[in-house]
């Protein structure tokens, strides 16, 4: 990441120290040794007065090379993509993939991966193979649906999307693999119905981790061989396939969700004609639909062309109102009448506040264009990288409100704390759902292993919690094989556990019926609160060697573990130009109890494990609401 900043900050650094020039000589200069080889594209499309518009996508291309980069592929992987590639598309691919990368990268210098400015080392034939390609599928699509020459340039020409190695024949592998496609939008089929097929055939899967056994972003090929990776991988496979195909396609992308700790996200855009569609990796999903009550502060589009007042990349376009309502504000400097880079920042639970947007200096205030709301901001300004504070921390509310956490330090009132972290939102109530569904769930016992005649040990009902459950069985009756049976329905459990009646936890042969397959073979019977077992319509259970009486269950739902947990220490802080301390508690039971100020923006910090907190504030009915996440 350093490297990339320092060649963002050389090349910017090159042009502005350059003669005054039109775009397309300042990036020859550039181009350096490699000036031949873009002149010589220039030359090709020059000749010929029918190429005059691909001169002018070549000029396009070149004038904004600068600032683009290539990945070189790291060596000694090559084997473990082309394993993966035999391997059967079946539930234990992810893990056998898994391991094959960490083999790998235990025996590979992961550091050796180098970053290649695309203007010191795109070659000539390359370039004008890929504008010859673009063009022929830009040229298929019918003309009412055909991109203007502008979104061409942008969304369909560029000969890859991000920094991934440069695969050659790409874009013309990719147009013949999916022509498919093309038919059935001549078909009048729609854009959506395509996209999900394509993204459905291909099955790609996310694996969180990935960079942690590859160093880098992954090349289309790969993408093919393996059909795993992270967001952006499959992001930039999917866009690639629909340029091949003529179509518009971007990353659009969000670089912090205002109701996550620390993450933003990444998604595909494809736009034919007047049809629009927004869709995760995975597919099947309309975020617009999705993220239009979302916490969403920035959205924005990744271009070829480079664009103004940037601040994460030079190459993204804010598009934040074609996703959610937005409004432009004006934040007074209450604090500082500073002269810095105005900045709007979402909270982080690493940087405390991380800058998401720039915005306008004003003689009495700052202001912001298109911003997101059902987000919590504060207003600051850059000064060597260190965010300053200019207002107190506000919320937008779904109705455009704003409100200022100011908080009153001369007035307490006594708050119940129950977790770190909110629950869930927009684009995760299925969380809800699981803990909802355990409720249609039961617990039997059975002498045989069809539980043909099962007995009821416990009906699970009223339940809504993420702590550790234990019920009282007054069955009378040994079993020889015990479960949980979800009862069609789909939910999870991290802890299960049966105990006889002197309290002695039983074990027994693991009994599983449609468990999903994930990386915790048997995660409901290990002591990691994070693990799971569980899916739809499943059952989960034991095997006893003999039979036993059942004296009690333990159980707890799917979670993210950030509740209260007792014997964890924990503090609580609240916003007055800063972080302030109001103590530090080792929690007794699975509520905390503190007293905050009235109005106070409030972070509860765990000591001893886990790294989800979020921000939040005590209503007027003294419980804690969760600042654009689902409150219950």
């Amino acid at each position: 990441m350093k490297k990339r900043i320092y060649l963002l900050f050389l090349l910017v650094s090159l042009l502005s120290c350059s003669k005054p020039s039109s775009p397309l000589l300042k990036a020859l200069e550039l181009a350096a040794h490699n000036r031949q080889e873009l002149q010589r594209v220039l030359n090709h499309y020059g000749q010929n007065p029918s190429d005059s518009l691909k001169y002018k996508a070549a000029e396009f291309l070149i004038e904004n090379m600068p600032g683009h980069h290539s990945e070189r592929k790291v060596k000694g992987f090559d084997n473990a993509f082309d394993s993966i590639s035999k391997y059967p598309m079946n539930d234990y691919r992810k893990a056998v993939f898994r391991n094959i990368l960490d083999s790998v990268s235990k025996q590979t210098d992961i550091n050796q991966a180098q970053l290649l400015p695309d203007i010191t080392s795109i070659k000539s034939q390359y370039l004008i193979n890929n504008i010859d390609l673009a063009f022929n599928a830009w040229n298929t699509i019918p003309k009412q649906k055909r991109a203007s020459f502008d979104d061409f340039c942008n969304f369909i020409l560029p000969y890859k999307n991000s920094d991934e190695p440069i695969d050659h024949n790409a874009r013309k592998e990719l147009a013949l693999k999916y022509s498919w496609a093309r038919r059935l939008l001549n078909q009048g089929k729609s854009l959506r119905f395509v996209v999900d097929s394509i993204t459905r055939e291909f099955d790609f899967q996310i694996i969180i981790e990935m960079r942690s056994f590859y160093p880098q972003t992954l090349s289309i090929k790969q993408i093919e061989k393996s059909r795993f990776g992270l967001c952006d991988d499959g992001v930039n496979y999917f866009v690639n396939v629909f340029r091949s195909l003529g179509i518009i396609s971007a990353r659009d992308m969000t670089p912090h969700w205002g109701n996550h700790p620390s993450l933003g996200h990444s998604w595909l855009y494809v736009k034919y004609g007047h049809e629009e569609y927004s869709t995760d990796v995975v597919g099947n999903i309309d975020l617009k639909k999705e993220y239009i009550d979302e916490s969403l502060p920035k959205v924005m589009r990744k271009t070829y062309s480079m664009q103004e007042n940037y601040l994460y990349a030079p190459n993204l376009k804010d598009v934040t109102s074609s996703y959610v309502p937005t409004l432009n504000i004006a934040i007074d400097k209450l604090f500082s009448s500073s002269s810095h880079r105005p900045v709007l920042c979402v909270f982080d639970v690493n940087d405390q506040w991380k800058a998401i947007s720039f915005g306008q200096n004003h003689h009495s205030n700052f202001t912001f264009s298109d911003v997101g709301i059902n987000v919590l901001y504060m207003a600051a300004s850059l000064q060597n990288n260190t965010v300053i504070p200019i207002n107190y921390p506000f919320f937008i509310d779904k109705s455009k409100k704003i409100h200022f956490f100011k908080p009153d330090t001369s007035r307490f009132k006594s708050s119940a704390i129950l977790r770190k972290c909110g629950l869930s939102s927009p684009k995760n109530r299925r969380v809800i759902d699981w803990i909802k569904n355990l409720n249609y769930g039961v617990f039997q016992g059975s002498d045989t292993k069809d539980f043909k005649n099962a007995v009821t040990l416990y009906p699970v009902s009223n339940f809504n919690s993420t702590h550790m459950q234990t019920v009282e069985v007054k069955s009378v009756k040994k079993f020889k094989y015990v479960r949980f049976y979800s009862n069609d329905k789909e939910t999870y459990l991290s802890l299960l556990a049966f105990y006889n009646e002197d309290g002695k936890r039983l074990d027994g042969e693991v009994l599983k019926v449609n468990n999903r397959k994930f990386k915790w073979e048997n995660g409901a019977f290990d002591d990691d609160p994070l693990s799971f077992s569980g899916g739809k319509d499943f059952s989960l259970g034991l095997h006893f060697s003999k039979p036993e009486s059942i004296g009690s269950i333990v159980f707890q739902v799917r979670n993210d573990n950030n509740h209260i947990n007792t014997a964890e220490q924990y503090e609580l802080f609240y916003w007055q130009k800063g972080w302030k301390t109001l103590g530090k508690q080792t929690a007794k039971d699975t509520i905390l109890h503190y007293n905050t100020p009235k109005n106070s923006l409030l972070w509860l910090k765990n000591y001893s494990t886990g790294k989800e907190e979020h921000i939040f504030y005590i209503d007027k009915q003294h419980k804690q609401r969760w600042l654009g996440f689902d409150n219950f």
